[in-house]
């Protein structure tokens, strides 16, 4: 990572945590005292930090998505707030007032600018999500009736939070999508409204005629809130079918009263009945009596202080409070009902939010993506909204706190309004996991009518817990539908297979057992100063010129290794380029001349691939030192070509992942092991048969040999362990309740009758969660082994690449920014696929670090392995130094995030040999301790 790089990634971690935002907080009360001094140093403070915010801006506005966003229209916005702030601690600090003097409108005027310097808080609120919330609009109608009564710099603190209120509404109603005509000019007309009542405040501007009554009319914002309410009690009545309790009750009550009123007058002649302290002719009147035996019911504080004074007295208020104490206990009890099941109808809301991400349904992949989900939002510097819709009313127990909640029918058309569909900007649907594949393809069809009437063009990604493939040879996808002839459908909606991902995670894991870790980290890196893929756009062309290939920009034209070689020494590795028919060229695999319309590379963020790439093209040519010979540097191992696999508990997809790996090895045997009863062990052997007849060719290569087997009986693995190349322990098919405690039991005894049989096969355990591998992994780190043991949890890695798909789809503001991400995918989804003739043709490898070599160039290893056509993106270090690698720097102490890798193999791993400050400092000072490089070559 270069230092201008690095300054500005390292400057935007600090600026955007809430650590900072509390010290800027802190600074801005400070500098209320009115000390010159402290003005000053604020001044200063407040400059240096305006310049570095504009240089931000600068740096990361070439590249989409930032440079579409709205965060870019409201990073401007804020900046101008700032310097508005500036210039009234600058007042302070040159003493402004003492020259203009206390009277006067030149001090008026000051006296309103030294309250702008209030406006940089605006910087670290959630307007976005604050102004449209019913609690918001209520504050908002007390301070304007706190108005009318104040002056002064208070009223200019009023006029002050009202302008920039409406002014960041303006931004973002101005990027907003409505779902309907009549929501849109509902907005627009608060806004016009706010907007005079705001004008009217003005203290030059009382004057105005009627001035207080516009003013007032921004009252009218109190109707959104209270009619929310007033409508859900409605629905709580007449649901609750109260209203015949309640006059029931009161007619119970008014009998009792008037009862006892005329009770009363019979037996208490001469009482005080209406309790002035005088006896008088109004005591002797029916209806002050009956409203005496009215308050003797409802107040138990009417008990009489003197039971032995009058008898009939002390009988009459002890009956009357105990029986009006039972009475109002009705009362309490249908309240409560009432406003438990009307707080129940406002938590289930429609809410009023916008550009938003929408989550439909639950599966078991739903934690995991909401998981990443949260860590990119995190990297990426932004605040994701995220709102799921549940079938039912109890909010799932891994459902993080910060996504809001709402239920009801997922394929409603009310349910798509109250989680506000039609302002969504993406739409994630999570199939049931237990969903027959009739059932998951009708479901699925249906909800896609139902998010599309609610909102025809919202981008909208699947996941899918069966196949994907169409069930008609004339339909493009899945969920096509059969009567739209005219297109209305086809908009953007992306479907990814559980099955599928895992056949392909588990065929790539047989070869590299790291792969499903590297690829997790260039979709969605744990550390935020790690490097992931990235795409970003660039129009110019790659030309071959006598031979060679040429990146061609304008005027400027440089050959394609010295570019990719400029870039690597800048702490970025550049991939591939992409054309404007998504077609993606590696760059270690061009055949032909490219019009380029976008760059994939591994950096750790767009700005930085751009940054660099656009450096590095307009850099003065360089002398190079001659590159090291190929046969001095490391190369590819041969792998075996026959593969004796034993698979004991449920692999999943077992088919699709042997059609997978037919394009790696030329011979397959596989032993499964499982519980099973008699007619599930045909059925599986006739189905895993079946699938693999209907491969071409792959009866000949493919022998399985599907077997019944008590996991308790270990001695009976012996025989299959001895002659395994690699074993793979799964849970049971059919255990539910701890089945990871299975694939600890089975793995255990796995070692000891490998370490009997002297033999060494490559083991894999696969679990459901991350807590059950890295509780393995520690387990395992404990112990010097000599059998390599990978733990992967398969549906974390679909998690992550459902998460990354998603995020894509929704930080894509505009077609071109959409096709520019699904470059991105595309390349992604070809590092995981398995078929030689399918996607771009790379693919991720390893290969083994020279032990000798303590001091090799990493610039002239990139250009040797170029040659090669392998691209070097990362190295894997051995144990001894984990410890000493990613300790955190200053910054990630000060301002702290999340930094600790959840898999232990993670911090084995670095991706980006050059493009942060510990990968760096472990070539230059630790090259002893890498033990492997990851490359990416051509397929």
């Amino acid at each position: 990572m270069s230092k201008r790089t690095g300054f500005y990634y390292y400057a935007e971690w600090v600026m955007s945590h809430h650590r900072y935002g509390l010290l800027m907080l802190l600074l801005i009360l400070l500098s209320f005292t009115r000390n010159q001094a402290i003005a000053i140093v604020l001044s200063i403070l407040f400059i240096g930090e305006l310049v570095l915010r504009a240089g931000l801006m600068r740096f990361k506005r070439k590249t989409n998505p930032y440079k579409s966003s709205l965060d870019l229209k409201l990073d401007m916005l804020f900046l101008f707030f700032d310097m508005l702030a500036l210039l009234s601690i600058l007042a302070t600090a040159f003493d402004v007032q003492m020259i203009l003097g206390e009277e006067g409108a030149a001090a008026r005027f000051l006296r309103a600018l030294y309250l702008l310097r209030v406006l940089r808080l605006f910087r670290y609120i959630d307007m976005q999500s604050l102004m449209f919330s019913p609690g918001y609009g209520m504050f908002i109608s007390l301070v304007v009736m706190l108005s009318f009564f104040v002056e002064g710099q208070m009223l200019w603190g009023i006029v002050i939070y009202f302008s920039v209120e409406v002014i960041i509404r303006l931004v973002l109603l101005r990027n907003m999508t409505f779902a309907t005509r009549r929501d849109r000019l509902v907005e627009w007309g608060f806004w016009g409204v706010d907007v005079l009542a705001t004008i009217v405040m003005v203290p030059g501007l009382t004057s105005i005629p009627y001035g207080n009554a516009l003013r007032g009319v921004r009252l009218v914002r109190l109707l959104r809130p209270w009619m929310v309410i007033l409508r859900n009690l409605g629905k709580v009545f007449r649901e609750g079918d109260y209203t015949q309790e309640i006059v029931l009750v009161i007619l119970l009550l008014a009998m009792l009263s008037i009862t006892g009123g005329v009770v009363g007058h019979y037996t208490m002649t001469g009482f005080d009945f209406s309790q002035d302290g005088l006896r008088s002719a109004m005591d002797d009147n029916l209806f002050v009596q009956i409203w005496f035996s009215f308050r003797t019911l409802m107040a138990a504080g009417n008990l009489v202080s003197d039971p032995l004074g009058d008898g009939n007295l002390a009988l009459f208020s002890v009956f009357s409070v105990v029986l009006g104490m039972f009475i109002l206990s009705f009362f309490i009890g249908i309240g409560s009902s009432i406003i438990s099941g009307l707080m129940a109808k406002l938590r289930n809301e429609r809410l009023m939010i916008a550009n938003h991400l929408v989550m439909i349904g639950w599966n078991s992949a739903s934690p995991f993506i909401i998981e990443k989900l949260k860590l990119l939002s995190d990297q990426r510097f932004t605040s994701l909204k995220l709102v799921f819709l549940g079938e039912t009313n109890k909010r799932p127990e891994e459902l993080e706190s910060w996504v809001t909640f709402r239920w009801g029918d997922t394929e409603d058309a009310d349910s798509m309004e109250r989680v506000n569909l039609g302002s969504a900007r993406q739409a994630l649907v999570c199939t049931d996991d237990t969903l027959s594949a009739a059932e998951e393809l009708s479901q699925n069809l249906f909800s896609l009518l139902a998010i599309r009437q609610a909102n025809p063009d919202i981008a909208v990604s699947y996941t899918v817990m069966g196949m994907v493939q169409p069930r008609l040879k004339s339909y493009g996808h899945m969920l096509q539908v059969g009567w739209d002839k005219a297109g209305y459908y086809n908009k953007p909606t992306v479907l990814i297979s559980e099955p599928d991902m895992r056949a392909n995670l588990i065929r790539n894991v047989l070869l590299y057992q790291d792969v499903d870790q590297v690829l997790s980290r260039l979709m969605i890196p744990e550390r935020e100063d790690e490097s992931g893929m990235h795409v970003v756009e660039w129009k110019g062309c790659i030309a071959q010129r006598s031979g060679e290939w040429f990146f061609i920009d304008n005027a400027q034209a440089i050959r394609v290794t010295e570019m990719m070689r400029r870039c690597f020494e800048r702490g970025v590795v550049l991939i591939a380029v992409a054309d404007i028919d998504l077609q993606v060229h590696p760059l270690t695999a061009l055949s032909s001349d490219v019009r380029v319309t976008s760059v994939l590379g591994v950096a750790v963020d767009h700005a930085t691939l751009y940054g660099e790439f656009e450096y590095c093209l307009n850099m003065d040519n360089v002398e190079r030192p001659a590159v090291p010979d190929a046969g001095s540097v490391p190369a590819l191992l041969p792998r075996r070509r026959n593969l004796r696999l034993l698979a004991v508990g449920w692999v999943g997809a077992l088919p699709l992942m042997l059609k997978r790996l037919l394009g790696s090895f030329e011979t397959i045997h596989v032993t499964l092991l499982d519980d099973m009863s008699k007619e599930e062990h045909l059925d599986t052997r006739d189905y895993v048969q079946g699938r693999i007849s209907d491969m071409e060719g792959a009866e000949q290569r493919i022998s399985v040999d599907i077997r019944r087997w008590d996991f308790s009986r270990m001695e009976s693995l012996r025989e299959h362990v001895r002659s395994a190349d690699k074993v793979i322990v799964s849970r049971p098919a059919h255990v539910v309740k701890k089945p990871h405690a299975m694939v600890a039991s089975v793995l255990s005894h796995t070692f000891s009758l490998a370490e009997e049989e002297g033999c060494r096969p490559e083991m894999f355990a696969i679990v459901d969660t991350r807590n059950q591998a890295r509780m393995l992994q520690k387990e395992l780190d404990r112990f010097q082994l000599d059998m390599d043991v990978n733990v992967v949890v398969p549906m974390e890695f679909y998690g992550t690449y459902a998460a990354h798909t998603s995020y894509l789809m929704y930080t894509s503001s505009s077609p071109e920014v959409y096709d520019m991400h699904r470059s991105l995918r595309y390349l992604l989804d070809s590092l995981m696929r398995g078929e030689l003739d399918a996607g771009v043709p790379m693919a991720l490898d390893v290969l083994p670090c020279p032990e000798h070599a303590t001091d090799m160039d990493a610039a002239n290893l990139f250009s040797a392995l170029l040659q090669q056509g392998l691209i070097w993106i990362g190295f894997r270090v051995d144990t001894a130094i984990v410890a000493d690698v990613l300790k955190p720097n200053v910054v990630m102490r000060l301002f702290p995030r999340r930094h600790e890798f959840q898999c232990l193999r993670q911090l084995e791993i670095m991706i980006n040999p050059l493009g942060n400050p510990q990968s760096l400092a472990v070539w230059n000072h630790q090259q002893a301790h890498i033990v492997e490089l990851i490359v990416i070559r051509r397929r």
